[in-house]
């Protein structure tokens, strides 16, 4: 029975003034078949918006067609738009005339429950609410740990830390990232674990002021990794030009130390990003970025992040990394087996 007749028998019982008790009770009985349907047909588009959203097909989609659709921004600033969709919060980081999508931002919540499989290239579904740091960085398996500050912050605002990372070519490159704030106790717990690792060998000068964890972002990346894996973000965020700490080794007033640990840092080199989707000569751009390109050629494809025959991917430390001039950058390519 469609809506239409419904309506139609609601209009023509409310007209019988002397309809016997068995009568309203079969049209209170329809009533409730009825609403379930309306309420699950207003429902669909929502969820297949945010189906949209929370998937690699947003980056590019049109911000016009998403009003269509959720109705205005919550809030908007700086070309960021807030949206609230099937109990999900989003914001949609757009381009400079607010026309695309370029990143998104979602909240990491009890209500949302929206698949996030197909960001990470897992094969299994995993809802976005029971995402933790430790299934990130399995599924990316090349992310960089990043943090505003570790210790000694002051009051001014609450750092985060991050686990950023560039996808495959299934992924479409495009960069993927958890972060969570520096407040709850489980997190704090997790950064002076991370910390401490440091603090054997690094002084409290490299940690506090000169953030080598960020610029270094390897070299503690196990103790990184371990003290993290349950923590649970407070955010997943994914796209282009994604908003995250950079090396900045910035040299201290009035100490000759800070000079020399400045003209150090000055000295490092930045592992460069492929050409395109497939760069088969990333080795020469690694070399003329002052380090040393180390290719592991492999018959296959036999990795899931294969990018294509003769592409560099699988690159450790990641593109964008500030590593001392004459490291060596790690790389792989397949070639097909003859």
């Amino acid at each position: 029975m469609n809506f239409f007749k419904a309506g139609v028998l609601l209009v023509a019982a409310s007209m019988v003034s002397g309809c016997s008790e068995d009568m309203r009770s079969r049209i209170s009985g329809l009533l409730e078949r009825v609403r379930p349907t309306q309420a699950k047909a207003k429902s669909e588009p929502a969820r297949e918006l945010l189906a949209q959203l929370v998937s690699l097909e947003a980056i590019g989609l049109n911000m016009a067609y998403v009003e269509k659709m959720a109705g205005p921004p919550m809030r908007s600033e700086s070309h960021r738009h807030q949206f609230q969709v099937q109990g999900c919060s989003l914001v949609l980081g757009s381009d400079e005339e607010d026309k695309t999508i370029r990143s998104v931002q979602v909240a990491v919540a009890p209500g949302c429950d929206a698949d996030v499989s197909a960001i990470l290239g897992l094969q299994n579904s995993l809802p976005l609410s029971r995402l933790t740091f430790g299934h990130f960085d399995e599924a990316m398996a090349s992310g960089q740990y990043l943090a505003d500050c570790l210790k000694d912050c002051g009051n001014a605002y609450v750092p985060n830390i991050y686990l950023v990372a560039s996808g495959s070519r299934a992924q479409q490159f495009k960069e993927a990232m958890v972060s969570v704030p520096l407040a709850a106790d489980a997190v704090l717990k997790a950064s002076d674990q991370w910390v401490n690792a440091m603090a054997l060998k690094e002084t409290q000068d490299w940690i506090n002021v000169d953030q080598g964890f960020n610029c270094h972002p390897q070299k503690y990346r196990e103790a990184a990794a371990q003290a993290l894996r349950a923590i649970q973000p407070a955010f997943l965020s994914f796209g282009n030009q994604l908003e995250y700490p950079k090396c900045v080794a910035e040299e201290p007033e009035g100490t000759q130390e800070s000079s020399a640990a400045a003209s150090s840092e000055a000295a490092n080199a930045v592992v460069p990003r492929p050409a395109g989707n497939c760069d088969m000569e990333y080795h020469k751009r690694v070399e003329a970025a002052g380090l040393v390109a180390k290719e592991i050629s492999i018959h296959g494809p036999d990795d899931r992040d294969f990018a294509g025959y003769g592409c560099a991917y699988r690159i450790t430390p990641a593109p964008g990394s500030a590593i001392p001039s004459g490291s060596t950058v790690t790389f792989r390519s397949a070639w097909e087996a003859g």
